[in-house]
């Protein structure tokens, strides 16, 4: 009898914590949606230096194909309350769980970070391989070199986790450059850096690679460039940042705290007077350097503020030579370097820019042209082949014109 009352009592006992807990799990879920409803959206996340994403637009189309759904799922996940701490509690877990990986990114020795090495798209590659050839055929009084910057994975496999497998970008560039045979000069970025990975030539934090990385390519591509004198003693470098974190730590949340330093290359004994143009952005500056970027969690865009789609550079050199940089961000700490050498400079990011190449071959009379990427970029890049296009000859032998130039 006494058993049979202990165990109502112990099953009234339960029910009563399971309701109570169902109560309150309740009340939170409630809670968390008022906070959801009252607190504010944010346009961007300093923490992971990217943009979130914004309530999407109820339309016909976006219901009937499902994607505005999707992007009310992304929406959600991006401006959770208390996303910071949960992310935050995630990543804890993992690391103490022994995970060498987070949101796409290799957690390595001695606090390097690794971007996974990009399998390309064969028809993707064939098709800017292509695009470059034709263009160069189209285009043979210029001066044509190709510089692709090897990933950190690629040069820094020593740090890489245990058991890690990455791509060979190294014999991927092998394939590229025979592709290319004659078409283009290439400049092996990854036998220079290879010869010095025991140094900070890759940050630590970031994806991208350090100006020490940047000068030791450039003194050993001067020749190439056309760059006669020995250039390895004419810059003088400093540090304007020692407490950068990079966006491999924003993007995976580990090593958050790990402070890097950010160095400028600065030529010696030489007048570097210039005038930089951010065409589209019409803003004009007499420094390559946004000091302010500096203040801000993205402090790499120190090199000319970021990325834009055309940015004229012109100099005091007495060389004649003007070069054109077709790029993506690796360019933006390897282009000071080159300042002292030519007249005017020209670099011009496909991933921005939507005009006519030829457009800027004329305007700014270009007479070098350098194709500098990461690899991991230009494996991905869809942007390229539509850039070198819009500047060659349709079958009629008329040349094509994309849009309205950025220049104008």
């Amino acid at each position: 009898m006494n058993k049979r009352l202990n165990n109502r009592g112990n099953r009234r006992k339960r029910r009563t914590a399971e309701n109570l807990i169902a109560k309150l799990f309740i009340g939170f879920l409630i809670i968390m949606i008022g906070c959801n409803l009252i607190a504010p959206d944010k346009k961007i996340s300093e923490k992971e230096n990217r943009v979130l994403e914004q309530r999407p637009k109820i339309t016909m189309s976006g219901l009937l194909t499902g994607n505005f759904m999707k992007q009310y799922e992304s929406y959600l996940a991006d401006q959770f309350v208390g996303r910071e701490f949960l992310r935050k509690i995630k990543t804890t877990i993992s690391r103490v769980g022994g995970s060498k990986k987070e949101q796409g990114v290799l957690i390595g020795k001695d606090d390097q970070l690794f971007e996974e090495i990009a399998m390309p798209q064969s028809e993707l590659l064939e098709k800017n391989i292509q695009s470059i050839k034709t263009f160069v055929d189209t285009h043979e009084e210029l001066k044509v070199n190709m510089l692709l910057v090897p990933d950190t994975a690629t040069i820094l496999q020593d740090q890489l986790p245990a058991f890690a497998t990455v791509e060979d970008q190294r014999a991927i560039f092998g394939r590229m450059k025979k592709a290319l045979g004659k078409s283009v000069n290439w400049i092996d970025a990854a036998k220079t850096l290879s010869k010095h990975q025991d140094e900070k030539i890759y940050y630590k934090t970031d994806h991208h690679w350090t100006s020490l990385g940047a000068f030791y390519t450039f003194v050993d591509a001067a020749p190439s460039l056309g760059i006669k004198e020995d250039v390895s003693s004419k810059y003088v470098s400093y540090p304007v940042s020692t407490d950068f974190n990079g966006t491999l730590a924003a993007k995976s949340g580990v090593k958050m705290g790990v402070d890097e330093e950010i160095d400028i290359y600065v030529p010696q004994n030489t007048d570097n007077d210039l005038i930089v143009n951010h065409v589209e952005e019409q803003q004009k500056m007499a420094t390559i350097y946004h000091a302010d970027k500096l203040k801000t969690r993205d402090k790499y865009a120190v090199f000319f503020g970021g990325n834009s789609s055309v940015i004229d550079i012109k100099t005091v050199s007495q060389d004649k030579r003007r070069l054109l940089v077709i790029k993506d961000s690796y360019a933006n700490c390897f282009v000071p370097f080159l300042t002292p050498y030519y007249r005017e400079i020209v670099m011009v990011d496909p991933r921005y820019y939507s005009g006519n190449i030829d457009d800027i071959l004329q305007t700014y009379k270009i007479s070098d042209v350098l194709f500098l990427y990461s690899g991991n970029t230009f494996l991905q890049d869809n942007n390229l082949s539509g850039v070198l296009a819009s500047g060659q000859s349709n079958e009629n032998g008329v040349p094509n014109k994309k849009g309205t130039s950025k220049t104008e």
